[in-house]
């Protein structure tokens, strides 16, 4: 496999950005022919060419050391297939040596990855009446005029032939709803952690795989029932939000009328936080595989405007903020970890 030699004229950037398209590059050539000693010996010299070239590499070592405390959001515990190793070339830097099976692991960990992120969806899919797709944003209109914007990969299964309410499931990510009053029939949204109880208003409503389901008004009132402790909810008017937990408490909160729904100007308002719950709000704007490493991501509070539109520079002014570090490999991955 040819590398292109750097031009003068290159920024460090641009040498970063190649290096790391020819480390992808030698990680499929390695594994294809891990055997051939030719290869081998410009692998050699590729490395020891650049600085670049060694950071790139390392950073694809660095993502194997990783894999087996990674797990990306929406995934199906399932046994991972056992992994091949490739034989280790001779006279390798020890560096490089120790884990030169980065590339295969590589690979396939951000296959199944990939695969964990999209066989689920594909199931889902076949519930859902209506769904989004990475950074796609999608309005609906349902039969008694009500509307539905979904926010990316985001599903909702729609049941109006109840004589005596009419009923949304949100399956997956969030939505805003403005419903038409019907005294007749409630309007009903029922998310894993909650159900939400209207007769005309407009309210946001928000699944996190982690965090709970998050409710929040834009005007009118909402009922908003926790599945587990039915009764322990309350009402929500406009500007209120609150985050109902897989354990059922209820936390109750203001905000002003810009954070709600502000996805739908491509915005993530993040208000008093946590670094990983952030995290996994930029996913669904993503089209490949956001993998974390750091335990006090769960702990550290952010509060910050973010662009959903660019994540990986949203990701970068968080790690600029806390001291993280964030790796791309090509456009399908993201590593961020804690320095």
């Amino acid at each position: 496999m040819a590398h292109r030699p750097p031009t003068g004229s290159a920024s460090p950037q641009q040498e970063r950005e190649q290096a790391e398209e020819e480390a992808i590059q030698w990680m499929i050539a390695l594994q294809e022919e891990s055997t051939d000693a030719d290869m081998q010996r410009r692998f050699r010299l590729w490395i020891a060419a650049r600085h670049a070239n060694a950071r790139a590499w390392e950073a694809i070592a660095h993502v194997h050391a990783l894999v087996g405390q990674l797990e990306p959001a929406y995934a199906i515990r399932t046994p991972a297939p056992s992994l091949p190793a490739l034989p280790v070339p001779a006279r390798l830097p020890s560096r490089v040596r120790a884990r030169f099976t980065a590339p295969v692991l590589l690979a396939l960990a951000c296959t199944i990855c990939i695969g964990w992120l999209s066989a689920p969806y594909v199931v889902l899919r076949l519930r859902a009446d209506y769904s989004s797709d990475t950074a796609q944003l999608r309005t609906i209109s349902l039969p008694d005029g009500s509307k539905v914007e979904l926010a990316p990969r985001s599903a909702i299964a729609v049941q109006y032939d109840m004589p005596g309410e009419r009923q949304i499931r949100l399956l997956r990510g969030e939505a805003f709803f403005s419903v038409t009053p019907n005294p007749a029939r409630p309007f009903r949204v029922i998310a894993p952690a909650a159900t939400v109880t209207v007769l005309g208003t407009a309210f946001d409503i928000r699944d996190g795989a982690r965090s709970g389901t998050y409710v929040s008004v834009d005007h009118g009132r909402v009922r908003v029932d926790p599945a587990e402790r039915p009764g322990h909810g309350g009402i929500l008017t406009a500007m209120q939000a609150a985050t109902i937990d897989a354990s059922g408490a209820f936390l109750r909160g203001a905000l002003p009328p810009v954070a709600v729904a502000a996805w739908r100007k491509r915005q993530i308002i993040v208000q008093d936080e946590s670094v990983s719950t952030a995290i996994d709000r930029l996913r669904p704007w993503f089209g490949g595989v956001i993998l974390t490493r750091g335990d006090a991501l769960p702990r550290q509070r952010l509060t910050g405007i973010f662009n959903a539109a660019d994540p990986v520079e949203a990701l970068r002014g968080i790690a600029r903020a806390y001291g993280g570090r964030v790796t791309c490999v090509g456009n399908w991955l993201i590593l961020y970890s804690q320095e």
